[in-house]
């Protein structure tokens, strides 16, 4: 048995205070066909120097694709949800916990992340991963007495993910898992966000990843 990825969803709740309006990360103001182009999504990753809003991007079309495959429309970028789903990311990072529930007072449930990024109405959902930056990163330890698995543990092997390869490779771990697969494909939401962190996890370059589906933009 092997696992490569943390994966946790939040499936449908109702949302319902401020807005701001962070800038537009240029690779969502340019045609997506001409984004695929870039060069730079063939390049291997690397926590230390990565593109994050490139890496944000890919996911976010990874996640079009795959709706689009199956006779879906396209989910449209909200830049609020990008800067909710990045915060969130980060903070998860900082203080070192996995949850759609943070220990932040302000931010505690997916609803309060919501109204602080300014989408009011609707419906909403989350999805969230930890993901290896190289493939192949983790195996199962056994005891030396028994059969029972006793532990995971990564490993610092394998060639890194390009930014394209990351993204198929995760969306494709989401999609085998019910409560992920429902946000991804829903046909009720509208608008999506994507944010991710670099960190560390188990000894390993990671990132963590969210991401923020509605219904409304308002």
């Amino acid at each position: 048995m092997k696992k490569n990825s943390i994966l946790v969803a939040f499936v449908l709740l109702p949302i319902a205070s401020c807005s701001n309006h962070p800038p537009i990360p240029n690779y969502y103001k340019t045609l997506p066909a001409e984004v695929a182009q870039n060069p730079a999504l063939a390049k291997a990753l690397d926590t230390k120097q990565v593109d994050v809003d490139l890496l944000e991007w890919a996911i976010f079309y990874e996640t079009n694709i795959r709706r689009q495959r199956l006779g879906l429309l396209p989910l449209r970028y909200e830049n609020r949800l990008r800067q909710g789903s990045r915060a969130h990311s980060q903070e998860m990072e900082e203080l070192k916990y996995f949850a759609h529930v943070s220990p932040v007072k302000e931010n505690a449930s997916v609803k309060k992340r919501f109204m602080n990024a300014g989408i009011k109405n609707g419906l909403g959902g989350e999805n969230i991963a930890i993901h290896p930056v190289k493939k192949k990163q983790q195996i199962v330890f056994r005891l030396s007495s028994t059969a029972a698995l006793s532990r995971y543990a990564w490993r610092n092997q394998g060639a890194p993910y390009t930014y394209r390869e990351f993204a198929e490779d995760l969306l494709s771990r989401w999609l085998t898992s019910v409560p992920h697969r429902r946000n991804i494909l829903s046909r009720g939401f509208r608008f999506l966000g994507v944010g991710v962190a670099p960190a560390v996890y188990g000894g390993t370059d990671v990132f963590y990843i969210t991401q923020n589906f509605s219904s409304t933009n308002y």
